[in-house]
């Protein structure tokens, strides 16, 4: 079963700044139980589902997750770094509204979320691109996220 969010501690850094660095898990179990017609038998599963990618929201987490158009912030920065893109999202000076870090798998609608402390300066996620710069949809290596 995944865990819930993954704190990295790393040894040589400042304490304060490796307890507010989050990632999102590196994949998702979710339990799908399927809705059977009249005279079929459901049986249940669990699909393990891997990290695909993040989307920063920002407002109160309750309300915009049952939205229908939440406000999800774009990137500040995208930088093409040879088979990568780099998408960047900053956080300097206080914030009006909170923000929160939705992690997506794929293969499922399934996501978990969590509210970025307001200690977090910077997100950036490196996704593997194809030789055009499109990024790939199934990808050998799994993006790469850090929130610090």
């Amino acid at each position: 079963m995944a865990t819930l969010l993954l704190l990295a501690a790393i040894p040589e850094a400042d304490p304060a700044l490796a307890a507010t660095e989050l990632r999102c898990p590196p994949s998702l179990t979710v339990q799908a139980q399927p809705e059977a017609p009249g005279g079929w038998s459901p049986y249940p599963a669990k699909d393990l589902h891997s990290f695909a990618g993040i989307t920063l929201i920002e407002g109160d987490r309750a309300s915009q997750m049952v939205s229908d158009a939440p406000a999800s912030l774009a990137p500040d920065r995208e930088v093409k770094r040879g088979r990568s893109l780099v998408q960047a999202w900053e956080f300097a000076g206080a914030r009006r509204e909170p923000v929160f870090l939705l992690c997506r798998y794929r293969n499922t609608r399934a996501t978990l979320a969590i509210d970025l402390p307001r200690e977090i300066r910077r997100c950036t996620l490196t996704l593997e691109t194809d030789l055009r710069g499109a990024v790939v949809e199934e990808p050998k290596n799994a993006p790469q996220l850090a929130c610090r």
